[in-house]
Formats: C-alpha cells, sequence, structure tokens
C-alpha cells in the first residue's frame, strides 16, 4: 500500500477508534482498577484494598443467586428467541404483498422503548385487571402473580424480551432465508419433500451461520438485561429477578459500594467472553458454502 493510502485509511479510522476508546475502553479499562478500590464516590478518594472484593463476591449468597438468575433468564430466553425468530422468518419470506406489512409490524417492538413497554406489560400482568389474567378468568382459570410469584416473575420477562427481540431475529434470518438457493428449494419439492422438510434439512442447515451469529449476539443481549427488571419488578420478588448485571447496579449506585460494583462487572464481562469463546468453539460445526 502506498503511503497516502495508510494516511488516508488511519484518517477515515480514528473519529471511530477515538469514539470506541472514549466510550469502551478507557470506561472498562477504569472499572477494572476501581474493583480493586473502596469508594462511596461521594467522601474522599478511592482507596486500594486489593482483592478484597473480589474475595468477598465469591463468598457471597447474593451474587451466587444473581449468577444462577442470570444464567436461567439465558437457557430461556436464547433458544426460545431464535427457533421464534428462525420460523417467523421461513412464514415471511414467502412472496405476499403483505408479508411487506407484516415484517414492519414483527420488526416495531423490538425499536421500541423499552421503558414504555416495559410499562405496557405491567399493565398486561397486573394480578387484578390485567390482560392477561382477564383472559385466564374468561377461560375459568385461576388468575396468576405474574410479577409477584418466584415462580412465574423471571419467566414473564422472559416472554415480554422474546417479543421484543423475535422480531429482530426473524429479520436477520430474513435476508438469510432469501439468499437461499430456488433451484435447492425446487430440486426438494421435486423429490418429494414437504415445507417442514425442506425447512429442517435445506434451509436451516445453509442459515447456520446467521443461527451462529444470533446465538452469539443474543446471549450478550439475555447478559444487558436491566431496564425492564429494575421498572417491572425491581430485582423482586425476594431476588427472583435479580441478574448480575441488577446486582452490581444495586452496590453501586444504590448501597454507593463503586469497588464492589466494579468487581461485579469484571466478572460479569469476563463470563460473557468465556462463553463466547466457548461458542466460538462451535463454528466449525457451521455451513458457509450456499
Amino acid at each position: 500500500m502506498k503511503r497516502s493510502d495508510v494516511i488516508a485509511a488511519g484518517l477515515l479510522l480514528f473519529p471511530a477508534f477515538a469514539c470506541l476508546t472514549l466510550f469502551n475502553f478507557l470506561p472498562v479499562i477504569r472499572n477494572v482498577l476501581l474493583s480493586f478500590t473502596s469508594w462511596n464516590m461521594v467522601v474522599g478518594d478511592p482507596k486500594f484494598v486489593g482483592l478484597n472484593n473480589y474475595k468477598e463476591l465469591f463468598t457471597s449468597q447474593d451474587f451466587r443467586n444473581s449468577v444462577i438468575v442470570t444464567v436461567r433468564y439465558a437457557l430461556m430466553f436464547v433458544p426460545v428467541t431464535i427457533a421464534l425468530g428462525f420460523l417467523l422468518a421461513s412464514l415471511l419470506a414467502r412472496k405476499s404483498a403483505v408479508n411487506v406489512l407484516y415484517r414492519t409490524i414483527f420488526f416495531a417492538p423490538y425499536v421500541t422503548s423499552m421503558v414504555a413497554m416495559s410499562a405496557v406489560f405491567l399493565y398486561i400482568y397486573h394480578p387484578q385487571y390485567g390482560t392477561l389474567n382477564t383472559l385466564l378468568k374468561s377461560l375459568g382459570i385461576e388468575p396468576l402473580q405474574w410479577l409477584n410469584s418466584k415462580k412465574t416473575a423471571l419467566p414473564s420477562l422472559v416472554a415480554m424480551n422474546c417479543w421484543k427481540t423475535t422480531g429482530f431475529c426473524a429479520v436477520v434470518y430474513l435476508g438469510a432465508l432469501l439468499n437461499v438457493s430456488d433451484e435447492l428449494k425446487e430440486a426438494a419439492e421435486i423429490d418429494g419433500a414437504s415445507r417442514l422438510q425442506k425447512l429442517w434439512l435445506i434451509e436451516a442447515p445453509l442459515v447456520s451461520p446467521t443461527t451462529f451469529m444470533l446465538v452469539i449476539t443474543v446471549t450478550i443481549e439475555a447478559f444487558k438485561v436491566f431496564t425492564q427488571i429494575n421498572v417491572m419488578t425491581s430485582g423482586g420478588p425476594d431476588s427472583a429477578t435479580t441478574n448480575m448485571l441488577t446486582y452490581m447496579f444495586v452496590q453501586a449506585f444504590e448501597q454507593f459500594r463503586v469497588g464492589y460494583g466494579g468487581a461485579v462487572a469484571v466478572i460479569m464481562l469476563l463470563t460473557v467472553l468465556i462463553i463466547n469463546f466457548v461458542q466460538m468453539a462451535f463454528e466449525k460445526y457451521v455451513n458457509y458454502d450456499i
């Protein structure tokens, strides 16, 4: 490459790298340093305490509970969202004028404000006059305490977030499905393959790169859940919906234990990185040949 090309490339990339450094890399480094300190953000400067925050972290029952809640949420949210997104995309991939409208409708929840959506679902899940319990009463079924019961609170949040994120997965899958060769589908039809067989044996393997990408993306999304928990349950009932991010927020910004909260954030970051590295090991099963 010519020197002028290198300089031009550097100038074009500089704004992006500057933003990443300022808003991503530096805060992460700052947080790691704070995790070795004790500081309440109000009085004095951060005091170095070594690994004390991490020692307390790994002996805390509340932290262990937040890890369990986070893992349970991810195990429910990731496979359901991706499966529903794929099935929805397979329906929207059919050539139809009305499908254009449906694609917009199903994608709309993904770009809707989470605070507004949480307020709507608070009404839907309301134990007395909520939409769901009204429907259950009409069917002669005993109403449920959706967000007030330890058994149903977390699944209720998962259901809401699945509804929000499925449209995103469907749109991504849709782009992949539309690139699947029509000749392969026609050959399968000639051989007598049913719609379900074509979906499972032809389309699903050919869009495996998209599935692989979505698994990683949606897994990260599962660890970032905060707004709906903060608005709808505040981590309750009895910490049944307190995930790692909510636990970190409470420790750092409500109890003013910034160093301890920073340690939680570091562990959460390392956990996501480890999970992503494990997921990357399965890339050998991805079919990139279309």
